[in-house]
């Protein structure tokens, strides 16, 4: 009798601290998209969009060449670095399965996913923008993709190896080659889980700012040259946020509204794709 109070008492302790916990988490997640919204919404206009920036001091303008770079920069290092980490991802979970080169190719990503992105951004400065000479869009692209890869072969690889290996050996015994299993099988068994770590590694990204500043620096003209400095709306953020000027501070906030709005509207809207093409099978 006194062990069940003991238990019913550790029980509503546990539940009462995992209730705060949530809910402290959920305000602050809730104070600062309302903060976002709050700040941002009166800034956004139709002239936001499709107007450059106005030189300093001057109020009005847009941050159209940093839409433009950053979609372009963003949308490149998605290209380079989410087939990287899904093929990675399936070496380590069906072709490097309980090999020693996939314990230390997975530590490696892991310890990847937590170092500093300013030290990426660094190391692609050094190999790549100091030896052209200047910076440009393509640095920022494979600093980010840098980034990107470790979080998308380390969820693959743990989607892959949760698929049940006896659905691997049904389609053996119909006479399919391996690579055909794990494109009809494996994958659509785990692509929720894969579609998700490509989501997570996209945002992670597409609020980076300092591997942009080491790699595609900025640039306060418009442009569609990857091969020159770009602008992005990350670093025009933070350059207007340390700027003294109120209508810099409104554009970046307003920014910083229109960034995390694609970032969900992106996360809904695949989800949605994955749900309806797969949901029912």
């Amino acid at each position: 009798m006194q062990r069940e109070r003991i238990r019913k008492l550790e029980s509503v302790i546990a539940l009462t601290v995992s209730t705060f916990a949530a809910a402290l988490g959920i305000f602050w997640l809730v104070f600062i998209l309302g903060s976002v919204i709050v700040h941002g919404a009166h800034a956004l206009s139709p002239g936001f969009f499709v107007h450059d920036p106005t030189p300093a001091g001057i109020p009005g303008g847009g941050m159209r060449n940093a839409f433009v770079g950053q979609f372009l920069i963003t949308l490149f290092a998605t290209i380079i670095g989410v087939p990287v980490g899904i093929l990675g991802g399936t070496f380590l979970a069906e072709y490097a399965r309980g090999k020693r080169i996939s314990h230390y190719v997975s530590m490696l990503a892991d310890i990847m996913v937590t170092v500093p992105t300013i030290v990426v951004g660094t190391f692609i400065y050094a190999i790549m923008v100091k030896p052209m000479g200047h910076f440009s869009g393509w640095a920022g692209s494979v600093a980010l993709a840098v980034i990107m890869i470790p979080v998308v072969l380390r969820t693959t690889e743990n989607m892959l190896t949760l698929v049940p290996w006896t659905l691997r050996e049904a389609a053996f015994a119909l006479g399919a080659p391996y690579y055909k299993v794990i494109m009809q099988v494996v994958y659509r068994g785990a692509i929720t889980g894969i579609f998700t770590g490509v989501l997570l590694s996209i945002a992670r990204v597409a609020g980076e700012t300092a591997p942009l500043l080491f790699t595609s620096f900025n640039n306060s003209f418009f442009s569609g040259n990857m091969n020159g400095p770009m602008a992005s709306l990350t670093v025009t953020i933070f350059q207007y946020a340390m700027g003294p000027y109120d209508d810099w501070h409104d554009q970046a906030w307003a920014a910083a509204l229109v960034i995390t709005l694609a970032i969900m509207i992106v996360t809904i809207v695949g989800r949605m794709v994955i749900k309806l093409r797969y949901g029912k099978k």
